[in-house]
């Protein structure tokens, strides 16, 4: 598990946490408390019992009395139906952002930004940028509604596959052209069919790494 800075704050926690997860140093039905998570990370137990109440609601974790929690598991079924429903929500972002001309060079930046690690073959850094990419283009979308609903998806499943899977990297650079293409060319439904698609490949990464045994997966030999 990755260690943190004393002052970190709770999302910083969080995301340290989900990174266990995704990588199968926390597994499925495993009980973890928040002074044990507190110690390991170098953190008060304050912002390890926020982080726990924001992976609850991410769905990676289920609270339990006595300062407890246990790591949830998705199955095969659950990480096709998050993923599907992801691909809708984010087509309809796309598909908005292509409206919105003024958007459309923050849009260029950062898809230039991303591409810029993937020469530099940074997996770490693609993640990031990867994010604030999506972000750029749910913002551009107008609606804070979408946004809501698209922040709980991003973080109930990895955002990480460049780090966990072969080759994601420059599938997605790949996919961003072609989405970036399309939403500053103004052409809202075929941004909305690229990004459903770039979401929908994804899925079947995922669901081909995890060898059909759903999730997490980084401790179960896989593919």
């Amino acid at each position: 598990m990755d260690s943190v800075a004393v002052r970190t704050v709770r999302d910083q926690v969080a995301d340290s946490l989900r990174r266990a997860i995704f990588r199968g140093e926390l597994l499925p039905g495993q009980s973890v408390g928040q002074e044990d998570i507190a110690q390991r990370l170098g953190v008060s137990r304050m912002p390890v019992r926020e982080a726990f109440h924001i992976l609850e609601h991410d769905g990676l974790l289920v609270l339990q009395n006595h300062r407890r929690a246990v790591v949830r598991e998705w199955t095969p079924e659950d990480i096709a139906d998050h993923y599907t429903i992801r691909g809708l929500l984010e087509g309809e972002a796309a598909a908005r952002a292509a409206q919105d001309p003024s958007a459309h060079q923050s849009i260029r930046i950062a898809h230039e930004e991303a591409q810029q690690l993937v020469h530099h073959d940074d997996a770490k850094g693609f993640v990031q940028a990867n994010e604030v990419l999506h972000r750029e283009i749910w913002e551009a979308g107008g609606s804070r509604h979408l946004i809501e609903l698209l922040n709980q998806l991003w973080h109930g499943l990895p955002p990480h596959l460049p780090e966990l899977i072969p080759g994601q990297m420059g599938r997605s650079n790949t996919e961003h052209n072609q989405i970036v293409e399309a939403i500053t060319a103004g052409l809202g439904e075929l941004a909305r069919k690229r990004m459903q698609e770039h979401i929908l490949r994804s899925r079947n990464d995922f669901l081909e790494r995890s060898g059909g045994g759903g999730f997490p997966f980084g401790a179960r030999g896989v593919k």
